[in-house]
């Protein structure tokens, strides 16, 4: 084995452990636009949603602290205009995708693999 090639490697992995640190240093967190800020109180100020209630599920741990904050604080409620949330959670996500696909829930946060298994097995429809 030469010389070269352990320098190679740990080259590659340099680059590789650095490339996620210079990814999120450009551009997330910059100043938002008047734009943006109106859009904001135009959610904020709508009128409720159509449907009497929303039906969310998720699961309840850690990885979707989304879910979990947003249900808690009222922030997704909120977000809704007022429309009544009915929130439901599974242990796995193919529990939850078939809810999905079934029509007993609405919305769910879901991680990607059940998401594109769910995708695939209804042929694209849901």
């Amino acid at each position: 084995m030469s010389a070269a090639r352990p320098l190679i490697t740990l080259r590659a992995i340099a680059v590789t452990a650095t490339l996620p640190l210079l990814l999120t240093a450009c551009g997330y967190g910059s100043e938002a636009k008047k734009e943006d800020d109106k859009a904001n109180v135009a959610a904020t100020d709508g009128k409720k949603l159509s449907a009497s209630e929303v039906r969310i599920g998720y699961f309840p741990n850690l990885t979707h602290a989304t879910a979990l904050v947003g249900l808690q604080e009222g922030l997704i409620e909120k977000e809704l205009n007022g429309t009544k949330i009915k929130p439901q959670s599974f242990n796995a996500g193919p529990s939850e995708i078939e809810a999905l696909n079934g029509g007993s829930l609405d919305i769910g946060f879901i991680g990607p693999s059940p998401s594109i298994n769910g995708y695939v097995k209804s042929k694209g429809s849901n």
